[in-house]
């Protein structure tokens, strides 16, 4: 060996010559720390120093008599176990709670602290809501079986005759009968959250229609987004079907298809006096199934599932369920938007991030995966609670939003090419990776890998689609984030490999085939490559999103499913998803399909 290359003798290679202490290093900046949102928020959740590596309160936090919640808990395990004789919920098994910060959770965007307990899919009325308002949605098109009536059945079709058509739908909607006797009719009480409502894109026909069956358009969207909903829908009329709450508490979502088929085909029979059954042969099929927009496909035989259940809803579908768009003006594109005024783009940030992280993290996240896949004990409420709690995307969109502010300034369209965004993904992945090492408490609170390659590979990959406008090149962004640079940064990203998927990811993002990926808006939780991935379809649902904000899209893939969930007779609230959701904590959410009615003396 060479003398240049000979070590000394009591030289020895350590860590310590090699280490990159980013907590220490952000001290020497913390004036301008302490601004962020996610520093007053962390301190607000642990009552400590949030950049501090030790937590002196350990040991002296209470165990599991840090959260009301589990003190309930316990008491009702002990009063269950009492009046049944067999033992139930206990804190005396299991591994002792409490060595570390139990923490509360702050809904992001409110002041509202709630107990982590609460935001439990089981324990929430709001999310169960969010569910069953989907689950028990159809779109029926009214044109062909209005179009089957005048010609089979010589019937004159007036606004008169629509209007008693729709009055008729309420009643057979709710359980009523019209055209047999002898019928045994639902209990109105217990089916008061059902209607049929109208959506069309023409100005006449609105007003033709009586206004309290209508969603109108114009109300409920800011103009430009409006004006563009209604040239898509067009001159035709398409009418939203809530079938009861109760009847997917007992059922399932393909139960919603044919209630709501059967009550519109009773509907056309009473209200246009129709006799004979070759007649009501071919108006049953054009009531029932023409042109019928269900929520969700089937899900493939090893996970069945009837239609309208989470894992078979596009995630196009789920990104339209969103309405935190909806008083933003659409027709310019994300880019020019922020590049001018970094206020108003950090509006359709927010936006996306509440509409993103609360309805499409939870469809997917916590209760696909989380209870139709998994059941059980809430892990998958930790990956959800961490998209809509504790102002940690807020934080991360408020840097992303001030990233392409500075560097983008005179860029009027970003080619969809990796090249040109490849940067600006490695730019955010490295800001949001070293936020966490900044906060050991961040790290605390999103204490899993699924939290934190969700929210990073989400981000990051979509700010891809948000810059170009490509759902595709926002997939690819996310599988090169977690596959390549995360796993680069911190070896691992999650239990059990989690970021296999995203090398397989990575090369299927581009592909078209059914059996690989397919259109980006039309694939779903279901597809193959993500099919046991969790932790990740919010972020595919991502891309479909902020690519249609990218484009100044007044949609993402459906204008009549995005129109459906404006409707302000809805029992959850899509345009303010993280308040019903804070609201159900606080015990102030009522819920549908509750059987109180038929039950008590």
């Amino acid at each position: 060996m060479g003398k240049d290359l000979a070590f000394k003798k009591d030289e020895v290679a350590g860590e310590s010559r090699y280490k990159y202490e980013l907590s220490e290093i952000a001290k020497k900046f913390l004036p301008i720390e302490k601004e962020r949102l996610i520093y007053r928020t962390m301190k607000k959740v642990f009552d400590i120093d949030p950049m501090s590596i030790i937590d002196p309160k350990m040991y002296h936090r209470g165990g599991y008599r840090q959260l009301s919640s589990k003190k309930k808990f316990t008491e009702l395990g002990k009063q269950i176990a009492k009046e049944r004789g067999i033992p139930a919920y206990s804190r005396s098994v299991g591994i002792p709670l409490g060595q570390r910060a139990l923490e509360p959770y702050v809904i992001s965007g409110t002041e509202i602290i709630v107990d982590y307990d609460d935001l439990h899919h089981v324990n929430n009325a709001a999310i169960q809501q969010m569910l069953d308002d989907v689950k028990r949605t159809v779109i029926l098109n009214l044109d062909l079986p209005h179009q089957v009536l005048q010609v089979r059945a010589g019937k004159e079709i007036t606004p008169e005759t629509v209007n008693l058509y729709l009055e008729t739908c309420q009643h057979t909607i709710a359980g009523g009968a019209v055209a047999q006797e002898h019928m045994a009719e639902i209990n109105p009480g217990l089916t008061s959250d059902s209607y049929v409502k109208v959506i069309t894109g023409s100005d006449e026909v609105k007003d033709n229609l009586d206004r309290r069956y209508l969603i109108d358009i114009d109300k409920l969207f800011h103009p430009t987004r409006a004006e563009a909903l209604k040239n898509a829908i067009g001159n035709t009329m398409f009418m939203v079907a809530r079938v009861p709450t109760i009847t997917v508490r007992m059922g399932d979502g393909g139960v919603v298809y044919r209630w709501a088929a059967m009550q519109s085909s009773m509907a056309f029979i009473s209200a246009y006096h129709l006799t004979g059954e070759s007649i009501i042969s071919d108006i049953a099929f054009a009531a029932k199934s023409a042109q019928c927009i269900v929520m969700g496909e089937r899900t493939w035989y090893s996970r069945a599932r009837s239609q309208n259940e989470p894992g078979g809803i596009p995630f196009g579908y789920i990104a339209d369920i969103c309405q935190c768009f909806s008083a933003l003006p659409a027709g310019r594109s994300f880019i020019d938007i922020i590049v001018d005024d970094i206020e108003e783009g950090r509006k359709y940030l927010h936006a996306m991030a509440e509409g993103l992280g609360t309805v499409g993290t939870l469809l997917t996240e916590l209760l696909w995966y989380g209870f139709y896949m998994s059941g059980g004990l809430g892990f998958s409420t930790g990956v959800a609670a961490g998209a809509y709690c504790g102002n940690v995307i807020e934080d991360f969109v408020d840097s992303l939003s001030e990233l392409i502010h500075k560097y983008m300034k005179g860029v009027r369209k970003v080619p969809p090419k990796w090249d040109t965004v490849r940067w600006i993904i490695d730019t955010s992945i490295q800001i949001m990776m070293e936020t966490y090492e900044k906060y050991p408490s961040l790290m605390e609170y999103h204490w899993g890998g699924a939290h934190r390659i969700s929210l990073i590979g989400g981000l990051a990959g979509n700010t891809a689609s948000m810059l170009t406008g490509s759902p595709i090149l926002g997939l690819a962004g996310i599988n090169y984030t977690i596959a390549l640079l995360m796993k680069e940064g911190w070896v691992r990203t999650g239990w059990a490999g989690q970021e296999v998927q995203d090398h397989v990811g990575l090369a299927y993002s581009m592909a078209l085939r059914m059996e690989e990926g397919g259109v980006p808006e039309l694939r779903g939780a279901n597809y193959p490559v993500a099919s046991y991935t969790a932790g990740h379809s919010a972020s595919y649902i991502g891309a479909c999103l902020t690519s249609a904000m990218a484009r100044g899209d007044a949609f993402v893939c459906s204008p009549q499913v995005k129109v459906a969930f404006a409707d302000p007779h809805l029992i959850f609230d899509f345009r303010n998803p993280r308040l019903e959701i804070a609201k159900a904590c606080l015990k102030e959410f009522k819920p549908a399909g509750e059987r109180n009615l038929i039950s008590a003396l």
